[in-house]
């Protein structure tokens, strides 16, 4: 059973409004964490955990449970978005 359109958009919606808070906050990052190998891995972690508390909520919102096809779905969703984040560190 695919995710529901619903729950997708408020996902990628959510992925979205943090990478464009990257964007803006990419000056403090780089000061901030000089001695971070790997910032990129950072900053998609954090979206990635955020998206994935707003992907249960809306599960929980409708009294149910994501099933592992449902969790693997949500990693495609979130796997599209890498590439954006790895281009701010470049």
């Amino acid at each position: 059973m695919p995710i529901p359109d619903d729950v997708q958009e408020y996902v990628e919606k959510n992925i979205k409004l943090m990478i464009s808070q990257t964007a803006t906050y990419l000056p403090f990052i780089k000061v901030a964490f000089p001695y971070s190998k790997n910032l990129a891995d950072g900053v998609y972690n954090l979206i990635i955990g955020s998206a994935l508390s707003v992907f249960v909520n809306q599960y929980a919102m409708r009294m149910k449970y994501p099933n592992a096809e449902d969790f693997a779905e949500f990693g495609k969703i979130a796997f599209k978005y890498r590439d954006q984040v790895d281009q701010f560190f470049k």
